[in-house]
């Protein structure tokens, strides 16, 4: 039976873990927002994968201030549905959105206060645990239920065959795709990569009959990416954060994706998770786990085409692919 390692991606760090900033460069950037209010410290958030974060004294406020170091369309994307789901999910308000001429697109947002899930995961508080997680079952069953106002701003792409993303079996098509990468194949092993196929295509039916109602997914539903605290004596979902890779799809993703560590041996998230999701409105066809599970293969065969996918993460991704085809690791539906 494969073993999946106790600290979610312990290894998926960026290329540079500190990258300071000179406040003088974050005063000039925010001037037309700040106005006569001085900038007086600016740190690095560390656990970003794709952009870098800092977080900023302002007055006597702090803030985030996030540049979108992969491309201007995550920047775009992620400032029309910050904007778009404040007030309706637990998301940081976006205070600022930086001038579109800039070199590197920035926004400035609210400073939320709490710890992610993931470490609350490591704390060990099984109790904490459990009501954090069930908090987020509730709060992803909002945002599911959450159609978009310009479904435009959700399109991905996908290069060079974009017709992948169009009619039926998308996910178990698309599995097929990054299945052909030469490299994923060396990496994974054929055996392997037979029965990914094979366990792709063996829900993929179920898969699409939740994409007939598809609302807001995340795209990166991890438990790094999910801030919680406690608020009179229980535990709350703070804020979601990192909004780049949201996609109008089923809710399958986001459950694989917050579920992807979770194995029947060692339970953290349930069965707390799929409670909440189901006092939210929910209704988890037979077999959800593994048509979530069968969602999030996807996401993992595309990190294992990355040439530049780290060996230290590459083995991770390979542990956490041989977890999800074998059914004997995953919980009872």
């Amino acid at each position: 039976m494969p073993i999946v390692r106790e600290g979610e991606k312990s290894d998926w760090v960026p290329d540079v873990r500190i990258i300071p900033i000179d406040i003088d460069d974050v005063a000039r950037l925010l001037e037309p927002w700040r106005g006569e209010r001085p900038v007086t410290a600016a740190t690095y958030l560390a656990g970003g994968l794709m952009n870098r974060n800092y977080r900023v004294r302002v007055g006597s406020d702090d803030v985030v201030l996030r540049f979108y170091d992969r491309n201007a369309r995550a920047w775009a994307k992620e400032v029309c549905l910050l904007s778009e789901l404040h007030g309706h999910v637990a998301v940081p308000e976006v205070l600022y959105s930086g001038p579109s001429a800039e070199a590197v697109p920035f926004v400035v947002l609210e400073f939320v206060d709490g710890i992610s899930m993931r470490d609350l995961k490591r704390s060990g508080d099984t109790g904490g645990i459990g009501e954090a997680a069930y908090a987020v079952g509730r709060e992803l069953a909002t945002l599911a239920s959450i159609r978009p106002r310009d479904p435009a701003i959700l399109a991905t792409h996908l290069e060079p065959k974009p017709e992948l993303l169009h009619g039926l079996n998308v996910n178990a098509r698309l599995v097929d795709h990054f299945l052909e990468s030469a490299l994923l194949r060396e990496r994974l092993g054929e055996q392997h990569a037979t029965r990914a196929h094979d366990f792709a295509w063996c829900y993929d039916d179920a898969l699409s009959a939740m994409s007939e109602s598809p609302g807001i997914a995340h795209g990166d539903f991890n438990s790094a990416n999910i801030l919680v605290r406690q608020c009179d004596g229980s535990w709350t979902v703070a804020a979601i954060l990192d909004w780049e890779f949201a996609f109008e799809g089923p809710i399958a993703y986001d459950i694989g994706n917050f579920l992807r560590y979770e194995r029947a041996s060692n339970p953290r998230f349930e069965p707390s998770f799929p409670r909440g999701l189901a006092d939210g409105g929910v209704r988890l066809p037979n077999g959800w786990r593994q048509i979530a599970r069968a969602a999030d293969l996807s996401a993992l065969c595309e990190l294992l085409t990355r040439p530049a996918t780290p060996n230290t993460v590459v083995q991770e991704i390979r542990e956490l692919v041989l977890a999800t085809v074998d059914d004997r690791d995953c919980m009872s539906s």
